[in-house]
């Protein structure tokens, strides 16, 4: 399962790479207009280190719609793998991608300066509760792809499952924003993600099609 992972990630390098290479170039811009062009103090700083994390995300959905195709499913499953070790392939890339993309982070913190002209000291938690919030959204990918995936086969009570779920985090994530700076609201959003990836892993092990 590690080596198929590893397979995923080399995959959609190039994708990851060009994300974060555009992240950091929008930095750039903005850390040059805000602090020599406009007289305001400008935005926060972690306001401008959470586009790394958005890259990650985006190409976690990106990646996602490959799996539309059930083509490189079966491919993976001409090896070794199993369908429920590739389900967790499949719910594990997304976390792979924000997390390697919150790697960028401390660098755009370290343009901090640049930005506000100070460094806040709340930067680093708040920019670490963007990481998580980003982190389910980009789980929010493969959960609704196997909730319709179940209602278009046939198994409506899985396919419940999973929307419901599905509603269920967004609901959590949206009630985590009145304590988003606290560390309640991060562990309900690492909650939803944890229900997310479940689910979502289970549903797709249950699929009738390229799984069997």
């Amino acid at each position: 399962m590690w080596h198929a992972l590893r397979t995923e990630l080399a995959y959609f390098r190039p994708w990851l790479l060009g994300g974060l290479g555009i992240a950091t170039g929008v930095v750039m811009i903005l850390s040059t207009v805000i602090r020599f062009v406009d007289d305001a103090d400008g935005p926060p700083a972690f306001e401008v280190t959470i586009f790394p994390i958005i890259a990650g995300m985006v190409v976690a959905f990106i990646a996602q719609s490959y799996r539309v195709e059930k083509r490189r499913a079966r491919l993976l499953l001409s090896g070794p793998l199993t369908p429920r070790q590739l389900a967790w392939v499949t719910v594990l890339l997304p976390a792979c991608f924000v997390g390697l993309s919150a790697f960028a982070v401390p660098p755009m913190i370290g343009l901090a300066p640049l930005v506000a002209g100070k460094l806040e000291p709340a930067t680093w938690r708040i920019a670490g509760g963007f990481a998580v919030q980003f982190w389910a959204y980009a789980q929010l990918g493969p959960l609704a792809q196997e909730s319709t995936a179940a209602r278009h086969q046939r198994r409506v009570r899985a396919s419940i499952v999973g929307w419901a779920v599905f509603v269920g985090v967004i609901l959590v994530l949206a009630a985590s924003q009145f304590f988003f700076h606290s560390i309640q609201g991060h562990l309900w959003q690492a909650m939803a993600v944890v229900a997310a990836m479940g689910v979502a892993a289970t549903l797709y092990q249950g699929r009738t099609d390229f799984t069997r």
